[in-house]
Formats: structure tokens, C-alpha cells, sequence
């Protein structure tokens, strides 16, 4: 029975947290919506995805059929599927709560991503095969008649299963990440420098960059290890002891995934891990230290040169590096020179011909979507020139203009924009082809890669007669080719034909010839140019990218031919028929319901009665209501809440409405609703933006009972009065974030009006934060003014309610005990940090790191100067024992603060300190 009760607190804490995380924007707003019905789908899309929407229909049932025969499960009823062309960044979601739904992003997948045999398929596969293990029918009764949640494969599969089932059907057929050599390479290099990640750290902890999202990679190569080894019917046995029945151990590996795992295999999970590392094990890799340029561990998204000067992104904090060997003979670390701050997200950069400028390609918000933008940078002059593109990947310098990969809904078109700002289609759209890394080679010829159902070539595009051709070496050298560069009259790319690590290739066009090196370096091979006459690259290492320099000569020569290739675009009639999106028959609360004990965090008991909780949402995923209705029995009344997020008007929209009744020494029912809408204003820089966030807030009460001597009906308690607020939040947020923790730079200005309409009163907070990466130092200044009232020293106020800010807690007794009042107080603090990184677990608690701060913290308040010390110390931890979230995560600490004497007068240190001078207290958040 503590197993169930267990499973029910587990369940709400989950679905609270992941009905409010998971839903983002999907359409622009306003947008007309169309259906087109299968067997087992209804597929919802804009007049724009229509060719999409159609080939998926066509082949959404069979694939359905085919997926559900291999999973031994199917999924109730009709599934909905999205398709949005407007969030510009390639990804999909499979939505399990409230009920079973699919999005597809219509936009064109980055080949270096993986490769597949049709992109858009491969993706529906993913998540299609989400519903078929975490919705079920085999979960049986409970989940007809409650909802998808009410299956113990929620608390039993961890992230690494969870994304590993999808990511091994993906691969199926031979292409997808399970199948791909860089996915193997990656746990292979950890694997090598004896930090191959445990089970818990590929449940959704593993923070660190890069490439924090291990358990797809984890979880999808686990996975087909366990198919290939015992099969899958095993397999599917091993999900549906998941789905039907609940393992829950205070030993973490008897426990959830683990002990189901046990039950079904007749193996302890800790040694089939082991056996899985093994399996990926590779001999005859070579260190790699001697090819370090320097010490520098960073994370480097692209590389490009001119003569002998290298240039990187670093995706650590955002930033643009230049490396010239020697270029201070007194000092090699100078040889490393940071040029100028960028987007943290870009992603490819090239080098005009002349050296003087950058193009640098990046993503930014345009609202709550998605879009690239492409900035042109002045070398010298270390700032943007006025000219910029949007909607283009890779882009490079081509005659007097650029070229790109853009999208045609989900396939990839080559693009030419040239100086007027016109635009060429080069390669145009195919569901069989995608394209990638295109190299300028001269003013008529482009290198890329082309990959053709699954299976990459290197190919050479003509401008001036529209011709392709591939470059042939009649074997399987460059099936997976990657990082296509064109540097000192070579050809430079990555390969992998052996399924070991990504090596270093070398094409000369002048004489038709290859040269593959052939040695294994630890961190593999990756975006090799020339800088001068010596190749430098990428390695990817275990937790950090270092700048290597390529000496060895151990390599290979063969000669290739050209195989002409000619690409037609994709023709499309309009064949099948339309219907008109309705959405209101989507609301359905009774598709998922919960009854749950009911909390009131002023009852004394904390539970006061029972109730329902439903979740109400679109397929869509843009708007999401979730409704409690139950019973305070102390008080005999309805308790209720509902709050509604929308982002069908691009910038979120918040409604919240709630019934209750406040414990104290006297009760009183009250009325409380909200609306807000909240608007976060970029710039052309992921560094900085503006959030505005206008709220209008009220509040029926009841008047105030004695519950010694009133036992009555709260429903019988005579109203009494009213409040309502206008509020503002205005803030201006400079942030570069690194992987440290604690360390960003930091500033962040925020303004706080708020209108009383009831009191005709007027009140500001505002509040400062300010962070450097270079020391460990943060500060904070924040205060509050009310005008012709009393402002809210302790952040609670009759006339406003809840503020923004509050002094520190250390002085609340003090300014008590002197019955201070005023109509303003400025408050602060200076901090000192520190922090020691971790990973390991205790049972079912993960540490990621501990971390203690000394600070001064000091208050101005009626016309006293207040200040104190006080030290935290706590730690960055997690409990996964749910599934894409964990249900307890953050960074608890245990504050102990003291007030300091304002003199040294003897009377006032006689006492001193007293019980009031002293404050401890828990927080759950330290970083900012």
C-alpha cells in the first residue's frame, strides 16, 4: 500500500511540473488550421504544411501498424499530430498529459544532426514510438478510464530509456543515431578517459556541457544493444513490467528501470552496463595531448582562417577567437586573443576573402519562435557591419553576395543571395536529399555535402551551368562524411568509414586524389583548416572541445572519379481532402483526472480536505488549463483553482482564478484571479533582452471568523471587502553565461509599479543584480517606495500584497521590536562564492556541486542603517525518479545570517547578540 500512495505523490508532482515546462509557442498567431483524417490520426496543419500533411497521411498508418507490431503495443484512439512550419529550428514532441499527441516541426533537419532515409519520417517515427511506450493500452483499465498518467511506467523508465526506445526505432532500418558512427565516438571518448557515464547521469542530471543530452545518445545505443543481444521480445517484456507494475527500492538500482530490469532479464542493471560498456570498447586509440595548441578548455562550434590567423567560435560564453602561432614570441598564451563577444548559440562562421570580415550564422527568438539570423562582423574594426540575413544555415561569402541552406518546409534548398538581395535557388527541394557544409572553392564552384536517402557524398556544384556532381570513390569512405571545409586550395573533411573515431581527409581537386589519415586520435578529428601551412581542428573530448594542431602523416592515397547527379524538385498535386480545425473538441477534462489529498499552506495540518485535478490541453500545445475542484472539510467549502496559459498571441498569456480559505487566528474565505501577459522583447543579440509583463490582479474576502467559536458553513461567511492591483515588471537582462556555475556575467535592472485602485495608492520596487565571471563576486541592491503609505519592509503589504522585494530576514525582529514604519527602505547585499564540483549519487540523490557564500548584507529603513553576515552552504542536487523531469531538483542551502551592531557603543554590545540576532533560514535557489 506505500508503494501506491508513494506513486500517487509522485505522479502530481511530476505532471505539475511538466504540463507547465514542456508547452512553448508552435504557430504564429491567428493561424487558420486544416485537418486531413487517417485511420489513426488526425493530422492538423496550416494551408503552408499541406504537401507535408499529405505525404505523412499516406504513410502515417502503415508505419503506425508496423511500429505497434515491433513494440507488441498499440495506443487508445485517434492521435492528433501537429505540424507547424514556423518554429524555424528542427525538432519534434510527443505529449503524453493530458492525452496522446505529436508535433512535427516542418523545418529542414541540419544533416550533420544524423542521417536518416527520409528526415521527416524518421522524426515521426521517434515520437510516435514515445506513445507507444509511455501511453500504452497495455497499461490496461487505470489509464482508460484516469488518463495516461495513471501508468507506473512514469516513475519506473528514466530519460535513458524514456529517449533510448525512440532513438533505437529511428534506427531501425539501418540510419538514425543508433547506427551513427559520432554517437558511438562520443561514448567511446568517454569510455577512453574512464568517465563513462553512470545510468543516473543519462537520466536527465548530466548538466555539463557539451552535449548535455546524454541519454538520447546513452539511452538509443543501450537500447539496440539490448535488442541485438536478447531480442525483442525480451525487450518489449522489459517495457511492459515497466507500464504494469511498480519497483520502488530505496537502493537505486533495485529500484524503477532498474529493478524491472532484473525481474525481466535475470541481471543486475550495474553489470548489463558494464557489458554495454565493453561492448563499445575500442583498442589502438591514441592519446592526443602532444596536438593541444594550449590548455584552454572550451567549447568550439565552428572553425575558419585566413593566411595564418585561426578564428573559433566559442560556444562557452559566446565569443569570437583568433589563434596565430607565435604571435608573441615572448608570451604563447597570447597567441590566443579574444576578438569580441557573440551570440552564445552561433553555429558556423567563414571569412571573407580579403580577411576583414566575418560572417557568423545564429539563432534568436522572434517572440516565443524561432528564426536564423546572419550577422556580418568588421575584423577590424571588432563590431557589425549594417548588413544582415535571416532564414540561412552555413552561410559563406560567394561572389559579391552569400550562400546558405534554407528550407522548403522540411527539406534543405542550396541558396545564392547576391549583392542586391536577391535571392537563387541552387539545389532545390527533395524528400530524398538534404544538404550541408557548403564550401566556397572559387566564384563558380561550391563543395558540399549532399546526402542522398541516409548516405552523405561530397559533391561539387557548377553556378555557371547548374551542374552536380559527386565525387566517387566507389566504396563507403564518406557515407558519413562530415565538417566540409575548403582551405589552402584543399578540400578538408571528416570521416569515419570503419565505425571507430572521425578522422582527417584531404581532397586535391587539381588531381583527382584523396589522401585519408589513418590514425585513431582520442577526440576524433573535427572542422580541420589550414592556418598557414599546418592543420588545425576541433577535438571533442569527454566534457570540453579543446584547439588541436594535426601532425601526423600516417595516411592513405586513392583517386576518385565524378558521378553526375541531377536533383528535381518535388512535385505535388493537391489530392486529398481538407477539413476545418476544431479545437473545442479537444476540451476534455474528464480525458484526465487525478484525485489527490488537498493542500492549503496555511491550514496547520498542510492537508485539509480531497479533490480532482484535470489537465486540459490543445494537441497543439499552445494553450493549457489546469483545473482542481475539491472539498476543505474543516470549512466546509469548495476549494478551486484554475489557471490557463495560452500562446496563441505569440507572447504568453496567463489567467489564474482560486477559492479558498485562509488559516489564522481568525479565517476568511477568499476570491483571488489573475491576468497577465508577458512580453519578452529581443534584440539581435542572445546577451541581451526586455521583458514586460503588465498583470492586473483582485481579491474578494469574506470577513473574519473565530473558528473556536464559528463552525459553520464557509459558505455562510458575509462578505466583507475587496482588492485590485495594476502591476508592471520591466526589466533589462544582460547575461553571458558560461558552464560555470555561479559565473556568468550579470546585469539585470528591474522595475516593479504596482497601482491599488481600491486604496488609490501607488508603489515601486526595483531591483539590481549584478555578476562576473573573472571572480567569484556578485552583488545586489534593491528597494521599495510607497507613496503616502507604509512600504513593505518584509515583502507583505495590506494595501499591495506580495512585493517584489524585501529586506533581509535577519532584521525583521529588530525593526519589530523598535516599531519602525516607512514609506520606503533600499536594501543589499555583497556575496562571495565558491563552489566544488561533483558527480556522484547517494541512493536516489544525485550532486552536481556543493557551494557556500559569505556575504554582507545591509538594509536602510526609517532613517536606521541595518547590517549583517551570513553564509550559506548547500548543494546542486537531483532525484530522477521520474521521467523527462525530476521531480526534486534545484540547490538547497541552509542560511545562517547575524545582525551586526550598528556602534560599539557599550550598550549596545552588553547583550549582545541576542536570539533576535541571529536568523536562520532554507532556501532552494542559489544561482541567479
Amino acid at each position: 500500500m506505500k508503494k501506491y500512495i508513494l506513486f500517487f505523490a509522485l505522479i502530481f508532482a511530476i505532471y505539475i511540473n511538466i504540463s507547465v515546462t514542456l508547452y512553448t509557442q508552435v504557430f504564429k498567431p491567428f493561424r487558420k488550421l486544416y485537418t486531413i483524417q487517417t485511420e489513426k490520426f488526425e493530422i492538423i496543419f496550416p494551408i503552408e504544411s499541406r504537401r507535408t500533411a499529405e505525404n505523412l497521411a499516406k504513410v502515417a498508418d502503415d508505419i503506425y501498424y508496423k511500429y505497434s507490431k515491433i513494440l507488441n503495443s498499440t495506443v487508445r484512439g485517434k492521435i492528433p499530430i501537429t505540424i507547424t512550419p514556423d518554429f524555424n529550428m528542427f525538432n519534434s514532441a510527443a505529449m503524453i498529459i493530458p492525452s496522446s499527441s505529436i508535433i512535427l516541426y516542418d523545418t529542414n533537419m541540419d544533416e550533420n544532426f544524423t542521417s536518416y532515409n527520409n528526415n521527416f519520417e524518421g522524426v515521426f517515427i521517434h515520437e510516435l514510438t514515445h506513445l507507444l511506450t509511455m501511453a500504452s493500452e497495455n497499461t490496461g483499465l487505470a489509464t482508460k478510464v484516469m488518463g495516461n498518467w495513471a501508468s507506473f511506467v512514469h516513475i519506473n523508465a528514466m530519460p535513458f530509456m524514456i529517449e533510448g526506445a525512440p532513438v533505437s526505432m529511428e534506427s531501425f532500418t539501418g540510419f538514425g543515431r543508433a547506427n551513427d558512427p559520432l554517437i558511438k565516438q562520443r561514448l567511446r571518448q568517454d569510455i577512453f578517459e574512464g568517465n563513462f557515464r553512470t545510468p543516473i547521469q543519462a537520466s536527465y542530471v548530466w548538466t555539463k556541457m557539451p552535449y548535455g543530452n546524454v541519454y538520447y545518445e546513452y539511452g538509443g545505443l543501450f537500447s539496440k544493444y539490448l535488442q541485438d543481444r536478447f531480442g525483442m521480445e525480451k525487450y518489449n517484456e522489459f517495457w511492459n513490467r515497466m507500464q504494469t507494475r511498480l519497483h520502488f527500492s530505496f537502493l537505486i538500482y533495485n529500484s524503477g528501470v532498474y529493478g524491472a530490469f532484473k525481474k525481466v532479464y535475470g541481471i543486475k542493471f550495474t553489470e548489463i552496463w558494464s557489458d554495454f560498456q565493453n561492448y563499445l570498447v575500442l583498442t589502438d586509440i591514441n592519446p592526443s595531448e602532444e596536438l593541444r595548441v594550449n590548455d584552454k578548455e572550451t567549447f568550439i562550434n565552428d572553425i575558419a582562417s585566413y593566411n595564418d590567423t585561426l578564428y573559433y567560435i566559442d560556444g562557452d560564453i559566446g565569443a569570437l577567437y583568433s589563434y596565430k602561432e607565435n604571435r608573441n614570441s615572448e608570451n604563447n598564451k597570447k597567441d590566443l586573443k579574444l576578438e569580441f563577444l557573440i551570440d552564445r548559440g552561433s553555429e558556423s562562421l567563414d571569412i571573407s576573402k580579403d580577411g576583414s570580415n566575418a560572417l557568423i550564422v545564429s539563432y534568436m527568438y522572434n517572440g516565443g519562435l524561432y528564426k536564423y539570423i546572419i550577422k556580418e562582423y568588421d575584423l577590424n574594426k571588432k563590431i557589425r557591419t549594417k548588413r544582415k540575413w535571416f532564414d540561412l544555415q552555413y552561410a559563406r561569402y560567394f561572389r559579391n553576395g552569400i550562400i546558405g541552406i534554407s528550407k522548403d518546409l522540411h527539406n534543405s534548398v542550396l541558396v545564392y543571395i547576391n549583392e542586391n538581395n536577391e535571392k537563387e535557388i541552387l539545389l532545390q527541394a527533395n524528400d530524398n536529399f538534404g544538404y550541408g557544409f557548403p564550401a566556397v572553392i572559387d566564384d563558380n564552384n561550391i563543395a558540399l555535402i549532399v546526402t542522398e536517402n541516409g548516405i552523405k557524398h561530397i559533391a561539387i556544384f557548377n553556378y555557371n551551368n547548374k551542374t552536380l556532381k559527386y565525387i566517387d570513390t566507389k566504396d563507403n569512405t564518406l557515407n558519413y562524411v562530415r565538417y566540409l571545409k575548403y582551405s589552402n586550395n584543399k578540400l578538408l573533411f571528416s570521416y569515419n568509414n570503419n565505425d571507430r573515431f572521425y578522422k582527417l581527409g584531404e581532397i586535391d581537386l587539381n588531381n583527382n586524389s584523396i589522401k585519408l589519415y589513418t590514425k585513431d586520435y582520442s577526440g576524433g578529428v573535427f572542422a580541420a583548416v589550414y592556418a598557414g601551412e599546418s592543420i588545425y581542428y576541433k577535438g571533442r573530448f569527454s566534457e570540453f572541445d579543446r584547439l588541436m594542431k594535426y601532425t601526423d602523416n600516417s595516411s592513405i592515397t586513392k583517386n576518385f572519379t565524378y558521378t553526375d547527379k541531377t536533383i528535381n524538385k518535388y512535385e505535388f498535386t493537391p489530392q486529398m481532402e481538407l477539413g476545418n480545425y476544431n479545437a473545442f473538441k479537444y476540451f476534455r477534462p474528464w480525458s484526465m483526472w487525478i484525485p489527490l489529498p488537498q493542500i492549503n499552506d496555511t491550514f496547520p495540518f498542510l492537508v485539509n480536505g480531497l479533490g480532482i485535478l484535470s489537465v486540459v490541453a490543445s494537441p497543439s500545445a499552445n494553450n493549457l488549463a489546469l483545473i482542481w475542484l475539491g472539498y476543505d472539510i474543516p470549512s466546509k467549502f469548495l476549494q478551486t483553482e484554475l489557471t490557463v496559459t495560452s500562446f496563441s498571441m505569440l507572447y504568453p498569456l496567463y489567467f489564474g482564478f482560486k477559492s479558498d480559505v485562509v488559516y489564522s487566528t481568525h479565517n476568511y474565505w477568499r476570491l483571488n484571479t489573475y491576468l497577465a501577459m508577458q512580453f519578452v522583447i529581443n534584440t539581435e543579440s542572445d546577451k541581451v533582452h526586455f521583458l514586460l509583463e503588465p498583470s492586473i490582479s483582485g481579491a474578494l474576502f469574506s470577513e473574519f471568523v473565530n473558528p473556536q467559536t464559528n463552525t459553520s458553513s464557509a459558505f455562510t461567511w458575509k462578505y466583507s471587502s475587496w482588492t485590485f492591483n495594476v502591476s508592471l515588471k520591466a526589466s533589462m537582462i544582460f547575461r553571458v553565461q558560461t558552464d560555470k556555475p555561479y559565473r556568468d556575467d550579470l546585469v539585470n535592472i528591474t522595475i516593479y509599479p504596482t497601482y491599488s485602485i481600491k486604496y488609490n495608492k501607488f508603489a515601486i520596487d526595483f531591483s539590481t543584480k549584478f555578476q562576473t565571471r573573472y571572480v567569484p563576486i556578485r552583488a545586489s541592491f534593491y528597494g521599495s517606495y510607497a507613496f503616502a503609505t507604509n512600504t513593505a519592509f518584509d515583502g507583505s503589504s495590506t494595501v499591495f500584497g506580495a512585493r517584489e522585494v524585501k529586506a533581509p530576514e535577519e532584521f525583521y525582529s529588530y525593526v519589530k521590536n523598535k516599531k519602525y514604519k516607512s514609506n520606503y527602505f533600499l536594501g543589499g547585499d555583497v556575496e562571495l562564492l565558491g563552489y566544488l564540483s561533483s558527480h556522484f549519487n547517494l541512493s536516489h540523490i544525485y550532486f552536481d556541486n556543493f557551494f557556500a557564500s559569505l556575504s554582507y548584507r545591509f538594509a536602510y529603513y526609517s532613517k536606521e542603517y541595518m547590517h549583517s553576515a551570513a553564509l550559506k552552504v548547500g548543494f546542486d542536487a537531483s532525484i530522477p525518479v521520474s521521467g523527462y523531469q525530476n521531480i526534486v531538483t534545484g540547490e538547497p542551502y541552509l542560511l545562517l545570517a547575524l545582525r551586526l551592531p550598528t556602534s560599539l557603543d557599550k550598550s549596545v554590545i552588553q547583550n549582545y547578540p541576542t536570539l533576535n540576532d541571529i536568523y536562520i533560514g532554507f532556501g532552494f535557489q542559489m544561482s541567479w
